[in-house]
């Protein structure tokens, strides 16, 4: 007789008749928001509504300045180029990341240089930054995991020693907390998304923070086609003007603006998020104590230097031993099964992942035969990575959080489930 869902059993939920909460979570008021900016006719270029969350993310975060951008990938590479970093310049990516950390840095003309994530967090290893660390070397980017915090003390004391630029990338991470200070506050300039699946979200867009006045000077203009930024507006927006004291004359860049409905979006969106942070982690404190009883899986690591979490997406490891031997592809596939959600590893390692292919443009990324070889991202060894990826990695869409206390426990049931009746798979 087969019990799991995959080979035909009764699933422990119907996600048909019992849907998981949605996402992206909206109402009314993001409705009214949309149409006042439908109706004012300033649907873009420094209106009030993007005024509005720069100043209102700004306070959020801890930070003197935040400048939104188009998206989360433009973020970090305006970042590298407001600190100087291109050609000769080597910076320090974690080999488990979105393809995007690492290809902003080709897109500057720099080096990107992998280096193995800890077990536990599947965070950037301190360690392997420091060995990685030449006279080349002129940044870190740590990335914020699927919930787990870079260790920033290590990361922050690396760069001290070394005098090298840290630029957070926070794409995973509003709103968490590092020994009283919020992601994007802690490092240089911190880089946040707004892509859909994100935790908070207008569908696309991004935005950069930093304390520092100059650089926040250079990452206004130069998402804004270089023009030096004026300053805040006085009266009523100039459609379509901007708020500048000139026309250039100031750095070279292009339009990388985000829009009116987005920005209007992320101001309703920020008005929620610390209590959907404040729900998931709840859910996932609860959820990852019944893990922490059960065979064959491992919570992540929470450091204690965390004071407020905020999840990107569920993750936990999991031990195919104790799971007679089946391997961890076959348990994501049997899971989903069981809950009606999509389960997947966590990202493919830069060394070998499909989308970060920087030799699939030799006319703009051969520069040179060194650079060249340089950015070949399988020069790299990452078996911490790659094992990771290949045999532990369980991740889940982070809306299974916004549910129930029975809800967490209807997952935990799930993998005991899979874990009882593993031998239907093998």
């Amino acid at each position: 007789m087969n019990y799991l869902a995959i080979n035909g059993g009764s699933p422990v939920r119907d996600a048909k008749k019992d849907p998981w909460p949605a996402w992206p979570v909206w109402d009314e008021r993001d409705e009214k928001a949309l149409l006042e900016v439908l109706h004012s006719g300033v649907w873009s270029y420094n209106g009030p509504k993007e005024m509005e969350f720069d100043r209102l993310f700004a306070e959020y975060t801890g930070v003197k300045y935040a400048v939104s951008a188009a998206n989360g990938t433009v973020t970090l590479q305006l970042a590298l180029e407001a600190l100087g970093i291109g050609v000769g310049d080597e910076v320090i990516v974690p080999g488990i990341t979105w393809q995007a950390t690492a290809a902003s840095v080709i897109d500057v003309n720099a080096v990107p240089v992998l280096v193995d994530v800890l077990e536990d967090t599947w965070c950037i290893d301190p360690a392997a930054a420091e060995k990685a660390i030449t006279p080349r070397t002129k940044a870190i980017i740590p990335v914020h995991l699927y919930g787990s915090f870079a260790d920033m003390d290590a990361i922050m004391a690396l760069a001290k020693k070394y005098n090298l630029y840290v630029i957070e990338d926070c794409a995973h991470k509003h709103g968490g907390e590092w020994r009283g200070r919020k992601a994007g506050s802690i490092g240089d300039i911190g880089s946040f998304s707004f892509q859909l699946s994100k935790h908070l979200t207008a569908g696309e867009g991004g935005i950069m923070t930093t304390n520092n006045p100059a650089v926040a000077e250079r990452l206004d203009a130069l998402r804004n086609c270089g023009r030096r930024p004026e300053g805040e507006p006085e009266g009523e927006v100039d459609k379509g003007a901007g708020q500048y004291n000139d026309e250039g004359n100031f750095i070279q860049s292009g339009n990388y603006r985000i829009t009116e409905f987005q920005a209007a979006l992320l101001v309703e969106g920020l008005k929620r998020l610390p209590e959907q942070n404040r729900k998931r982690d709840e859910n996932a404190l609860y959820l990852n104590s019944l893990l922490a009883e059960m065979p064959g899986v491992k919570p992540m690591r929470r450091d204690e230097r965390e004071t407020a979490e905020a999840y990107f997406n569920f993750s936990f490891r999991y031990n195919k031993e104790e799971f007679k031997g089946m391997p961890v592809q076959k348990f994501r596939e049997a899971l989903s099964a069981e809950l009606g959600i999509d389960v997947e590893s966590c990202y493919e390692p830069l060394n070998n992942c499909s989308l970060y292919v920087p030799h699939t443009k030799p006319a703009r990324h051969r520069l040179s035969e060194e650079y060249w070889q340089a950015i070949d991202p399988k020069r790299f060894e990452l078996p911490v990575c790659e094992r990771v990826f290949q045999e532990e990695a369980v991740a889940t869409h982070h809306k299974i959080l916004l549910g129930s206390r029975e809800d967490m426990e209807q997952i935990a049931a799930a993998i005991r489930k899979i874990y009882d009746h593993a031998e239907e798979l093998m």
